[in-house]
Formats: structure tokens, C-alpha cells, sequence
């Protein structure tokens, strides 16, 4: 794998840009309407708004590289070296057991939702890598949980059948900044809507 392949859901980056653009959106109003001293007071809540669909919506992924699959959640980083990975699942979302046994889930590679779960065929699921046993509607391509499960077993087989999966542990980066901006972001959007405004 010459380039890494860096995974997230169509689905949520379309919700995120929508969100992304009514706060933006609520922000000139506000500004318009009530001049900067009322942006100053509600921007909080909208500014929350918008953080909270990137947070949710674009950061996670999931970067499949020559040396490892990279699993970004809301504020924590996972980095799984091809010789720790033990299993690949994709039940509920892309989910990567370790050869220690931690599980990790991947929120930008969900399993389809029960509409489209129902609507796949057998057919959908045929070339998918996986035994036909264990096969089920969240490996069908096109969806996140597929795609992701998709790339991931092909490439942890290729390096198993080259010998050059690279051994190591998986680690673990918490994101403190990241913990703490969200943390003081969403308590100035409490005070500014607990505050009484004049």
C-alpha cells in the first residue's frame, strides 16, 4: 500500500456540513440582528452546535497505512500495528480485537441502519472478503462498516502472507486539549444560556 487510505462516513460528513452551515449561518444573524455585543453573548451555544458536528462527524476515522490501521475517535487515537491485530469484525462497526484482547470500535465505520441492514442480499456480500459463515450485512460494500472491514482483512492478509506484518503493541493517545476546549466550550454555552440577558 503505496499511500494510506483514510476512511469516514459519507453519511455523517453531510450531516456535519449541514450543521456546519446553519451555525455559521445563526452566527451572521445574530451578528446582524442584534449587533456584536448579543454575538458575544449567544454565539456559545450556536459555536457549540458546530463543534460538536465536527467532533462527532469529521474527526473520527479510520487510516489504513503500510504499517498499521489508525483509529481516531472523539478524543482518543488508537495506532494497531498489522501484527497486533488478532480480529476484524464489523458487527456493529469496524471493530479490531488485539492479540492482548482490547476491543476497539471505530465510530467513523458504523454498521448500515436497520432499513438498509434488512435490504441486502446475499449477493451484496459475496466478494467480500470473510468466510461466507460469518458474512452479514454490515461487510456489504458501500456502507462504512464494509468498506472499512473491506480494506483492513485484505490488507492484514496480505501482510500475513508476505510475513511483513509489523509487530508491536497498539497505542493509545488521549487528545487533552481536545478534552478540555470541548469541556470549557460547552460550559461558556451553559453560563450564556443560564445568564440572564438584559
Amino acid at each position: 500500500m503505496p499511500e494510506p487510505v483514510t476512511l469516514r462516513p459519507r453519511g455523517g460528513m453531510i450531516i456535519a456540513a449541514i450543521a456546519l452551515v446553519i451555525a455559521a449561518a445563526a452566527l451572521v444573524f445574530i451578528a446582524i440582528d442584534g449587533g456584536l455585543l448579543d454575538l458575544a453573548r449567544w454565539a456559545w451555544p450556536v459555536v457549540l452546535l458546530g463543534w460538536g458536528a465536527w467532533l462527532l462527524y469529521l474527526r473520527p476515522y479510520v487510516r489504513v497505512s503500510e504499517g498499521f490501521v489508525e483509529i481516531s475517535n472523539l478524543v482518543r487515537t488508537y495506532r494497531v500495528p498489522w501484527g497486533d491485530i488478532d480480529s476484524v469484525d464489523s458487527r456493529f462497526a469496524l471493530t479490531i480485537r488485539t492479540r492482548g484482547g482490547r476491543v476497539i470500535r471505530a465510530w467513523a465505520a458504523p454498521a448500515p441502519g436497520a432499513r438498509q441492514a434488512l435490504s441486502t442480499q446475499r449477493a451484496d456480500v459475496t466478494h467480500t472478503p470473510g468466510d461466507d459463515d460469518t458474512r452479514r450485512p454490515s461487510d456489504a460494500e458501500g456502507t462504512a462498516s464494509g468498506d472499512a472491514a473491506g480494506l483492513v482483512r485484505r490488507e492484514l492478509e496480505r501482510h500475513r502472507r508476505e510475513g511483513t506484518a509489523a509487530v508491536g503493541q497498539t497505542a493509545l493517545t488521549w487528545h487533552p486539549l481536545l478534552i478540555a476546549g470541548t469541556t470549557a466550550l460547552a460550559a461558556a454555552a451553559v453560563v450564556s444560556l443560564v445568564l440572564p440577558h438584559g
